[in-house]
């Protein structure tokens, strides 16, 4: 997995690509969130719109990041994703939890 980050209105886009599955890099989307939070920037969109697989490493990546950010007043929200991956969130419940928007400027909206 890849993350590219950039910035809209004061909220943090990292835009996701690849697998997010067993691997350093999808385990590390948290520890990459703590180093945002630290640097005092708490709101964070990411963008899964060009993730082409997506297992348990990256759910829990996501909710270990999700709960990083609420813990420090700050909020995650999730655009983009594909099919596959909102059927994930919707079996897993995690719909009720990481809002999902169809595009990077709603979900910017949305949080802000």
């Amino acid at each position: 997995m890849r993350i590219k980050e950039s910035e809209k209105d004061g909220v943090v886009i990292l835009t996701l690509s690849g697998k997010m599955m067993l691997d350093a890099k999808s385990a590390g989307l948290h520890d990459y969130v703590k180093d945002l939070i630290e640097q005092g920037k708490t709101k964070v969109v990411m963008d899964m719109g060009k993730i082409t697989w997506f297992g348990s490493t990256g759910l829990g990546a996501l909710l270990a990041s999700y709960t990083s950010l609420k813990d420090n007043d700050g909020d995650l929200k999730v655009a983009r994703a594909t099919r596959k991956i909102r059927s994930v969130f919707m079996f897993t419940q995690i719909i009720k939890v990481l809002e999902n928007y169809d595009t990077v400027d709603e979900a910017v909206a949305a949080i802000k």
